[in-house]
């Protein structure tokens, strides 16, 4: 029996040795306000270091630290951890971590010593640093390096071909960052990139890849048509398919050739920058080279609206967004209702529906460089009554005309209106008292023509 009391009290007294010394490495580690026994911090022992204490440690040790990124047996890049600014060795960012430690969880610790590791202070400033640091690393490197190739198709032989992707070895900023991460907080000196690469977003074997392509297909298989000037132009499964592309995975379309074709287009059936052939009342046909009269598609805003349809795949039947005047679906261009205005005969005809509304002799400007009167087909933008037209003599002098009828025709204050002050009008007066350009109109036909004619009217000066 004495024996067998011996033995309890024994292992009594053994149990409260051991929970003394629980309790009091508990009371050491919260009082003490250090690391566990064997914590590791980038590889640097801090256990039972104060905050305080393990930052000289950690900055003492990562003062000159090297480290060396490795893609296979290639040096990427060396570079101090230093220039990664790293708050590791911040006293505040270690305090953190100390409070994290749970003191009575201490025994636990102690089988795992050996092995046990802090990661880096997570905060958005490491994981900043560190990244600008791959940054600039990988920067430097990819301009050296392959880069990878998404897969892609091409319109070709009235079918889509398709190009794999290809892989490159440019490095992937964020993965490198990782990379260099975990390298510290293990305390490495070696970084090794070789998984590290930009690999291609869009693959043949991707969802989006076939979406795209079948999309693509399935456009080039609609009808779209362009009805212009009583032309009827049907886009080519060719042409449709040219313009279609691949972008971050999704379909789009080569906004440029888009554009290339419009503008072709707007060159072949647009009359804004065309010679006209023009049969006159006096002088047979004549050529008259163009001015401000004719239109032209709008390129800029037709290019999207086209790219839109084209990507809806329904087809279309359009006319395109025009610009400028004298637009006609039935294909006519000058029409039958229209100024006249021959300068070697100094007369002016007003055709209305193909009938002479006004015949009239008129005087135009001095023949010569300063003050002619343009050749060309323009056009009536404006109408105004009883106006203040301004400008320059040739000794520099300001002039101001009132005239109760205006009618400007060009770009450069060029147009139709009475003029009060010409004793006399038609034959060769203009040659010694023409104009500054406009078309002089006697007082008795002004009102006239000013009834006849609207805003949009070519006028035809040759």
């Amino acid at each position: 029996m004495k024996k067998r009391k011996a033995v309890v009290i024994g292992i009594v007294t053994a149990c409260v040795a051991v929970g003394a010394i629980y309790v009091g490495q508990a009371l050491h580690y919260s009082s003490a306000n250090v690391f566990f026994k064997d914590t590791q911090i980038a590889g640097v022992n801090v256990g039972g270091s104060t905050a305080k204490q393990a930052a000289t440690k950690l900055k003492a040790a990562m003062q000159d630290q090297q480290l060396t990124l490795k893609d296979g047996k290639k040096t990427v890049a060396s570079f101090n951890t230093q220039q990664a600014d790293l708050k590791v060795t911040s006293t505040k960012a270690l305090q953190q971590l100390i409070n994290k430690q749970n003191a009575w969880s201490w025994p636990t610790h102690v089988t795992t010593a050996t092995a046990d590791s802090i990661k880096l202070n997570a905060s958005n400033e490491n994981h900043q640093s560190i990244l600008a640091l791959a940054k600039q690393i990988t920067t430097k490197a990819n301009r050296t390096r392959t880069a990878s190739k998404d897969a892609s198709f091409t319109y070709q032989d009235d079918q889509f071909q398709v190009t794999k992707e290809t892989n490159g070895n440019q490095l992937d900023t964020a993965k490198v960052a990782s990379s260099i991460t975990a390298a510290i907080e293990q305390g490495h000196t070696t970084v090794n990139v070789d998984r590290d690469y930009i690999k291609p977003q869009v693959t043949t074997t991707s969802a989006s890849f076939k979406t795209a392509k079948t999309k693509a297909e399935a456009i080039t298989k609609q009808t779209y048509v362009y009805k212009l000037s009583n032309h009827k132009i049907t886009l080519s499964a060719k042409t449709l398919g040219n313009w279609l592309t691949l972008k971050n995975g999704q379909l789009t379309t080569n906004q440029t050739a888009i554009k290339q074709y419009l503008t072709k287009l707007s060159h072949q059936y647009g009359t804004i920058n065309k010679t006209r052939t023009f049969k006159s009342t006096k002088r047979g046909t004549v050529k008259v080279k163009a001015g401000l009269y004719g239109w032209s598609i709008n390129v800029k805003k037709e290019t999207p609206a086209l790219s839109k349809l084209v990507l809806a795949g329904k087809g279309m039947s359009r006319t395109p967004v025009i610009q400028g005047s004298g637009y006609h679906s039935n294909g006519t261009d000058i029409g039958n209702s229209y100024v006249e205005v021959d300068k070697t005969n100094q007369h002016m005809w007003v055709y209305k529906n193909g009938k002479v509304v006004v015949s009239t002799d008129v005087v135009t400007g001095l023949p010569t460089t300063a003050h002619h009167t343009p050749t060309g087909v323009w056009v009536i933008w404006s109408k105004q009554r009883n106006t203040t037209l301004r400008g320059q003599n040739d000794n520099g002098s300001s002039y101001a005309s009132k005239v109760k009828y205006w009618m400007p025709i060009d770009d450069t204050g060029v147009g139709i209106h009475d003029s009060s002050w010409q004793p006399q009008y038609g034959g060769t007066w203009y040659k010694k008292h023409g104009s500054h350009g406009c078309v002089n109109t006697p007082p008795s036909q002004i009102a006239s023509v000013y009834a006849n004619v609207k805003v949009g009217t070519p006028v035809i000066v040759f």
